[in-house]
C-alpha cells in the first residue's frame, strides 16, 4: 500500500487571532501588531514543530459602518511582502505565504518583489494570489469603479502569466518560482485555481464537503491540462484545544465572550454590503433581504452558507456566535489526540491534503499546536519528523513548476 504523503500544516497569522476580540485575551499589548516581535515569535514557535507556511492576508481598506471606523477592530493591515522579508531573517526554514492583488497592484511590481524574497530567503517564498472582491478598495487607488468579477478573473489570468513570464526570465530561483496560492471558492475561483494555484485554501465546514470539493478541484485541474497530485487542498480550520473536553469547552466559552455582538453586526453587514443593526438576535436570519444584498447578488457572497448543515435558518444571535469562533472555517473543540485524529480521519478519506489554522488566539493556541499536537502527529507518522528540504517546495511535496 502506498504510504499518504505527511499532512501539509499551515498558519493563517491575522492579529492577535481570528476572534476579533483575541486582543482583549492575548499576552501580546495591542500596539505591538505593528512591531516584529509579535510575529517573530509566531514564526519561530510554527518553525519549532516543522510546520510548512504560515500565511499573510492584505486588506486593501478599512472596515467600517455608515462611514464610521469600529475602533475594537484589531485587524492590522501590515504589507505582508515587508513582513515576510523582515521574517525571513528569523526564520530558517518555515515557508512564508504573502498575499497580493491582480487587479490593485502593478504585475512587474510584484513579480520583482517575490523573486527578490524569494531568492533572498532560499525558495521559501508564496504568493496568495487574489483578485479583490471588496469594492471599497477602489477608492483607495483612484479608481472610478470597482472591476466586475468576470473582469476581475480575467484581468488576473494575464497578471498572473506576465508575472511567471518574468521569473522565467531571471536567472533560476532557488524553487523555480514562488509557490502559487489561491483561495477563490466561487465557480469563478475554482476555475481560476483549477488554471493557476498549487495550493487552494478553501472552506469546508464538514468532511463531506471537503470529499467533494477536493473532487471537483482535483477534476478542473484535470481539465485544465494540469496534474491534479500537483496541487495541494487545505481546508481552513479553527480549533480550540484543551488538557480534557471540559477544558476545552470552557477555552471556547471564554472565547465566545470576547467579541461584542455590535463589532460582529459591523462585520457581518461589511460582508454581505447591507445593514443588520436593525434585526434582532433572537430572530432567524433574514434570508430574503441576504439573497438580494449587494455582495450576494455580485456572486461575492454564497447565501446558503448561513444555514445550518440540517437546512435550517440560524437566529442572527446563534450565527454571530458561531461566527466568533470560526469565521466560517471549520471548528473543532477538544483534546490534541482528538485533534490528530481528526486531522488524520479528514486526510484518509481524501477530504484535503493538509490543514490552515485559522486560531482565535494565536499567541494561546499555536504553542499548544506545535507542543502537543505536533508530536502525536508524528509519532503516528503523519507528518514529517523534520524538515527534508529547504524550499516551500520541497516542504509541500510540489515539483518545479513548468514553462507558463
Amino acid at each position: 500500500m502506498t504510504a499518504r504523503p505527511p499532512i501539509a500544516l499551515g498558519i493563517f497569522l491575522m492579529g492577535h487571532g481570528h476572534n476579533v476580540g483575541a486582543w482583549r485575551s492575548s499576552a501580546t499589548p495591542a500596539d505591538d501588531l505593528l512591531g516584529l516581535d509579535h510575529y517573530r515569535r509566531i514564526a519561530v514557535d510554527a518553525e519549532r514543530g516543522r510546520l510548512d507556511m504560515i500565511f499573510f492576508a492584505e486588506i486593501l481598506y478599512s472596515y467600517e459602518t455608515a462611514g464610521r471606523h469600529e475602533g475594537a477592530l484589531a485587524f492590522p493591515t501590515l504589507d505582508p511582502m515587508v513582513l515576510i522579508g523582515a521574517l525571513s531573517s528569523v526564520t530558517e526554514a518555515i515557508g512564508l505565504v504573502g498575499t497580493y492583488s491582480t487587479t490593485y497592484t502593478h504585475a512587474r511590481a510584484t513579480a520583482l518583489k517575490l523573486a527578490t524574497l524569494d531568492r533572498l530567503n532560499g525558495g521559501r517564498s508564496g504568493w496568495n494570489i487574489v483578485t479583490t472582491g471588496a469594492d471599497q478598495s477602489s477608492a483607495n487607488f483612484s479608481a472610478r469603479q470597482h472591476p466586475d468579477k468576470a473582469a476581475r478573473y480575467a484581468m488576473a489570468s494575464d497578471y498572473v502569466a506576465e508575472v511567471r513570464r518574468f521569473w522565467q526570465s531571471l536567472p533560476p530561483l532557488p524553487q523555480g518560482e514562488p509557490v502559487r496560492v489561491q483561495a477563490g471558492m466561487s465557480a469563478d475561483g475554482k476555475s481560476f485555481a483549477a488554471q493557476v494555484a498549487e495550493v487552494l485554501f478553501t472552506i469546508a465546514r464538514d468532511r463531506d464537503s471537503a470529499v467533494a470539493l477536493r473532487s471537483e478541484v482535483r477534476t478542473l485541474v484535470a481539465g485544465a491540462g494540469r496534474d491534479p497530485d500537483g496541487v495541494r487542498v487545505m481546508p481552513g480550520i479553527a480549533p480550540i484545544i484543551g488538557g480534557t473536553e471540559q477544558e476545552a469547552l470552557a477555552r471556547e466559552q471564554r472565547y465566545l465572550e470576547l467579541l461584542h455582538p455590535r463589532i460582529q453586526l459591523a462585520m457581518l453587514s461589511d460582508q454581505f454590503g447591507m445593514d443588520f443593526s436593525g434585526h434582532a438576535l433572537d430572530k432567524p436570519l433574514p434570508m430574503e433581504e441576504i439573497r438580494q444584498a449587494p455582495k450576494v447578488l455580485s456572486g461575492a457572497r454564497d447565501p446558503d452558507r448561513l444555514i445550518n448543515a440540517d437546512g435550517g435558518v440560524p437566529t442572527l444571535g446563534d450565527y454571530l456566535r458561531q461566527q466568533a469562533r470560526v469565521r466560517a472555517h471549520h471548528s473543532f473543540v477538544g483534546t490534541p489526540e482528538q485533534l490528530a485524529d481528526h486531522l488524520d480521519e479528514w486526510t484518509a478519506a481524501g477530504a484535503c491534503d493538509g490543514f490552515n489554522f485559522t486560531f482565535p488566539v494565536q499567541s494561546e493556541d499555536v504553542p499548544i499546536l506545535v507542543d502537543q499536537v505536533v508530536p502525536i502527529l508524528r509519532r503516528r507518522g503523519l507528518v514529517r519528523q523534520d524538515y527534508e528540504g529547504h524550499t516551500l517546495r520541497s516542504h509541500l511535496g510540489l515539483k518545479l513548476p513548468g514553462k507558463a
